[in-house]
């Protein structure tokens, strides 16, 4: 399974005023990349060999991170500044309701996923990550056709970027430059290249100009080798 066979992956991708929504969209083609490189290795893995089973487990835990990082920040930042500007509109308060519940649907995959990885269970998990795939591209299709439009329709561009600086300040300078080598890993910039990788050289080149200068030499300098070490999936 590629990454451009899995659902979501042609999601519509609506106009959202002046938000730049780069960042955003390169974690979900992230997101993407991993599920693929999850099926890949539960597929043709001999996770017996404990060298393999550390690489897998490494990438899974990291996927699993940030996500965790992701979803909070939606559920404790951007969401919650969205419902005062769309109280107006119950079709748009329904909207972010789905995207917190469709995140509490997603949690007991990953558990269940964890579980069968720590069985050794290999027919077991085929079938939770299935169900881990199907929802979460559904989820992050729906949240791009629904969800990410509203951050245009509620907020200015201005407003948008401070709420990326306050999700910033509170994962702090070494989680960012993690999220960032972890978006970037399999393109042509970050060293490794990787077919199940979604982020092309253009969205890569695109990701990297949210970053001011400065951070940009430090993603280059520290961050991507740093990243690099270590062996996953």
């Amino acid at each position: 399974m590629t990454t451009q066979n899995l659902p979501g992956t042609d999601a519509a991708r609506h106009g959202t005023g002046d938000a730049d929504l780069t960042i955003m969209l390169a974690a979900h083609d992230a997101f993407r990349r991993d599920l693929t490189r999850l099926v890949r290795a539960a597929a043709a893995a001999d996770l017996s060999d404990p060298a393999r089973r550390r690489s897998v487990a490494a990438g899974w835990d990291l996927f699993k991170h940030e996500l965790h990082l992701h979803h909070t920040a939606e559920d404790e930042v951007i969401w919650p500044v969205l419902r005062p500007r769309l109280a107006h509109s119950e079709h748009a308060l329904s909207v972010l309701d789905a995207m917190e519940e469709e995140h509490e649907r997603i949690d007991p995959l990953l558990a269940a996923v964890d579980a069968a990885f720590a069985q050794r269970r290999e027919d077991a998990l085929a079938d939770v990550i299935d169900a881990l795939v199907t929802t979460l591209t559904g989820h992050l299709a729906h949240e791009e056709r629904d969800g990410l439009p509203l951050i245009g329709v509620a907020l200015t561009a201005a407003e948008w970027r401070g709420v990326g600086f306050k999700i910033a300040r509170r994962n702090g300078l070494s989680e960012g430059g993690e999220m960032f080598a972890w978006i970037l890993d399999g393109a042509a910039d970050s060293g490794r290249g990787d077919p199940a990788a979604a982020t092309t050289t253009t969205t890569a080149a695109a990701t990297l100009r949210t970053l001011p200068p400065p951070l940009r030499l430090l993603y280059r300098a520290v961050w991507k080798p740093r990243f690099n070490k270590t062996p996953r999936w």
